[in-house]
């Protein structure tokens, strides 16, 4: 199976362990020093949609533990 290109926030959330409303916290951030820090997305048909790349990217860099 391919994988998706965008995913919907429970698919985001569940693929890095984060509940949806801390995904859609993630993408109205405005402070990349806080947790969370701004995630890119797209809106589409008025939900929001994240690219698996720009989720990939925003786990890296989370910072470590």
């Amino acid at each position: 199976m391919t994988e998706r290109i965008l995913l919907t926030l429970a698919e985001a959330g569940e693929r890095v362990g984060y509940s949806e409303t801390t995904m859609r916290r993630a993408i109205k951030a405005t402070d990349p020093d806080k947790f969370p820090h701004p995630l890119p997305s797209k809106l589409a048909g008025g939900t929001y949609r994240i690219k698996a790349t720009d989720l990939d990217a925003w786990v890296d860099a989370l910072p470590d533990g």
